[in-house]
């Protein structure tokens, strides 16, 4: 019978004393908060909590600084490092830049963000979380968000049903970005002409989009109400606490795997540098960045999304045009979905590291501790190839254009463990610990005057091990 297919079964599982519920934590210091601060949180202690329910609410709004035309990001995006500690043993020092990293990853895969809490997509005109009306260069104002996706320890331990009276009081910091994350517009007119909401602009000077000739202000965040909920359950009798307690009496200890990443940031000339030691090295993920991606600025348009006006009459009979529909880039229906408006932050656009709007081609390679990925240098549609098939498994890749690709989502991921391993808890990237991997990124094609800005992140799998008494260690 065990060797049958459950689809031919007919039973169910059952587990008594089964309980759950929410519990709300408030901030360790101030619940208010503005860019470059710290938010901490402690975990409730002897209870099994459930991860990936850690969620963090707050109003947030682009309001510090009047008339200076602020424009918030996806919120997620306003915190640039996430740390998690055990008794003031930091699991992993928090990857700096794991805003880049999340979108980075977005830039690839088709994430569905949570569109009732999360700010997916920027403001021009009307608000679509509160439906305010803005203007000139009005501020966007408070509005509840809510960050509910955590990459590292939060998002991926596994098992995510986590019991914490078997480790240190746990705490999560969140370091907030600076203000270069806002967007800062002078108008809120959808066009190409001189203030306008965005892409009223001269050529590039390098490769990122072309710098707004508009003047702008200069925007700053902040936060309020800061609090986070947790999901923690409980089961009524001592079953799970034996079985760990047997568990660690016959092994030494508990092993939870999560996935870290270490980020490099360069301004590329050729060849950038990145070393990297861990037991196992899972994926290289390179994006790709404007050198003036911190200069605050109007969004810049998505490739082939509506960039400039076209309008109609709103009352049958008249000659005067007053109603902006808007125009696609790409063919006037609307092709593979532009018939709409698409704005990303240039703090979070990822473009070719070549001069932005040319046809050069480029091409790059990885070398790693001698040994060359892939055994060519690639160009960029060779690079796509090899980046979907390095996505984790089960994530369905951006539906985007050549065209969009290079100007918006260039990042491309290099794969270096074993295919859907980490559904399974198998570490099979690359143990780099008695040899400290030395990588450089090679790139033809790439004029020292293009100034790319490159972020290099490696991710690994890491381990905690808890042992009786609270114990614990990481296995980098």
């Amino acid at each position: 019978m065990a060797s049958l297919s459950p689809e031919l079964m007919y039973f169910a599982s059952r587990m008594s004393g089964f309980s759950t519920n929410i519990f709300k934590i408030e901030t360790q210091n101030s619940s208010t908060a503005t860019s470059s601060s710290i938010v901490a949180f402690d975990l409730p202690s002897n209870a099994i909590i459930n991860l990936r329910s850690f969620k963090c609410f707050f109003k947030a709004n682009a309001n510090k600084v009047a008339a200076s035309g602020g424009r918030l990001p996806p919120v997620k995006d306003l915190v640039e490092r996430v740390e998690v500690s055990m008794g003031g043993v930091v699991l992993s020092q928090g990857t700096n830049f794991v805003n880049v990293l999340s979108e980075a990853k977005k830039a690839v895969c088709d994430h569905k963000e949570d569109c009732v809490l999360g700010h997916p997509e920027y403001v021009r005109e009307t608000s679509y979380h509160n439906g305010a009306a803005l203007t000139g260069t009005g501020n966007e104002l408070d509005a509840t968000y809510c960050i509910d996706e955590w990459e590292g320890f939060l998002g991926t331990a596994d098992p995510m049903l986590f019991d914490t009276s078997i480790v240190p009081n746990m705490r999560v910091r969140l370091y907030l970005a600076s203000d270069a994350v806002l967007s800062s517009v002078a108008a809120v007119t959808l066009g190409l002409l001189s203030g306008s909401f965005s892409d009223a602009a001269t050529a590039a000077t390098n490769t990122g989009p072309p710098t707004n000739t508009t003047a702008v202000g200069s925007p700053k965040f902040e936060l309020s109400d800061i609090h986070a909920t947790i999901e923690c359950i409980n089961i009524a009798d001592m079953t799970y606490e034996n079985m760990l307690a047997s568990q660690m009496s016959s092994q030494g200890d508990l092993e939870v795997p999560y996935k870290a990443y270490y980020s490099f940031l360069d301004t590329h000339t050729g060849s950038s540098k990145f070393s990297v030691a861990a037991s196992s090295l899972d994926r290289i993920i390179l994006a790709w960045r404007g050198s003036n991606f911190s200069t605050v600025s109007p969004p810049v348009t998505v490739s082939g999304f509506k960039k400039q006006g076209a309008f109609v009459d709103d009352v049958a009979g008249q000659t005067a045009a007053d109603i902006d529909i808007g125009r696609p880039q790409y063919d006037i229906g609307g092709v593979l979905g532009t018939n709409e408006e698409k704005y990303k932050g240039r703090y979070f656009n990822f473009s070719q590291p070549i001069r932005f709007g040319t046809a050069t081609d480029w091409k790059a390679q990885l070398q790693l501790n001698g040994a060359y990925y892939p055994q060519f240098a690639a160009g960029i549609e060779e690079w796509w190839g090899i980046t979907k098939n390095s996505v984790e498994g089960g994530k369905k890749v951006r539906e985007m254009t050549l065209d969009q690709h290079r100007d918006n989502y260039c990042v491309q991921i290099a794969r270096l463990n074993m295919p859907m391993s980490e559904f399974s808890r198998t570490l099979s990237g690359v143990d780099t610990r008695s040899t400290n991997l030395a990588g450089i990124v090679r790139t033809e094609g790439v004029a020292v005057a293009d100034s790319p800005s490159l972020t290099i992140f490696a991710e690994c799998t890491e381990v905690l091990k808890i042992s009786a008494g609270r114990a614990i260690s990481v296995v980098v």
